[in-house]
């Protein structure tokens, strides 16, 4: 059985790992939270037990608040059940902040999850989402050919199932109680596709369609913006309903997700987010530049008819 290992970075830099005890409130919080993630998803949980190598009364005294679950054996749920990084981003910092322990979390993950889908209950409590991404389209924006074409560039493993997740999750922001949801895009993302020239084309009318939606704010950074900032890497940032829980920064990876909750790194990443954002186009100007870089991409020649300077002589 492969398992979700975790590491954990305190408040001063140092390392630590092994089990973080938590207070009753947060105990009781996180163990009701567990026990309707699983009778959501309709398994026993002998059946889970048994997948993990726990013992039956193990499940049954954590989702009972009996014993506190340690940060390794609920990323290791969390995991099993598939769930969305917004409520492993929840449950994993309030489990840590409870322990005075706000720092940073990475999970590398092995193995398939047991469900594919999602808990659509679970995942509303998340009240805003900000999104950063240079060089591709998130996943809640993403269209079905798109997701297929990157995930098979990307080398993960069951492309299909990867991309009926996103798709469902994709419900998400379409929901009554849907939570504001704001992306920032570089033009880049547009430039650099995975599959034909015909992914990339449905890909800009998705987009264009998703960004009409009452809960999204879409913004691009143009071609040849005068920046005045910049990420290293893509981010998320989540602002949760409950007032208990604490902002998370969601740093994912081609093979392990990274979770910040320390006040200083949200508060750097928040700041950097605005200023990002000061420079991106209006989302009015934002959906008229889409329509310009498919009129561009529709104009490109055939870049096999480009030899890059390595053509015969």
């Amino acid at each position: 059985m492969r398992r979700l290992s975790y590491t954990a970075v305190g408040m001063h830099g140092c390392i630590v790992v092994g089990v973080l005890m938590v207070g009753s409130a947060h105990r009781e919080r996180v163990a009701a939270e567990l026990k309707r993630i699983r009778e959501g998803l309709g398994l026993p949980g002998e059946e889970v037990a048994t997948a993990l190598g726990w013992s039956q009364p193990k499940v049954s005294r954590i989702e009972n608040a009996r014993i506190a679950v340690s940060t390794r054996d609920l990323a290791t749920l969390l995991h099993y059940y598939g769930v969305s990084e917004e409520v492993r981003a929840e449950l994993l910092a309030m489990t840590a902040d409870d322990e005075g322990i706000g720092g940073a979390w990475l999970v590398r993950a092995g193995g398939v999850t047991r469900r594919q889908g999602e808990v659509a209950a679970i995942e509303t409590r998340v009240r805003l989402i900000q999104q950063y991404y240079p060089l591709m389209v998130p996943g809640q924006l993403q269209s079905p050919e798109y997701a297929l074409a990157y995930t098979k560039s990307g080398g993960w493993p069951n492309p299909e199932a990867i991309v009926a997740r996103r798709m469902n999750r994709q419900a998400l922001l379409r929901a009554d109680d849907a939570p504001a949801y704001a992306a920032l895009l570089d033009a880049r993302a547009f430039l650099a596709w995975p599959g034909s020239r015909d992914v990339i084309l449905a890909q800009l009318a998705y987009l264009r369609a998703r960004a009409e939606l009452p809960s999204v704010t879409l913004r691009i950074i143009p071609l040849g913006a005068g920046r005045t900032a910049s990420a290293v890497v893509p981010f998320t940032l989540y602002d949760f309903r409950a007032q208990s829980s604490p902002r998370v920064v969601f740093v994912e990876s081609q093979t392990a997700d990274l979770y910040l909750s320390a006040p200083a790194d949200v508060d750097a990443y928040s700041t950097l987010f605005d200023a990002l954002a000061a420079d991106a186009l209006s989302p009015a100007e934002s959906i008229e530049h889409l329509a310009s870089l498919t009129r561009y991409i529709e104009d490109l020649e055939d870049p096999r008819s480009i030899d890059g300077g390595r053509g015969e002589s």
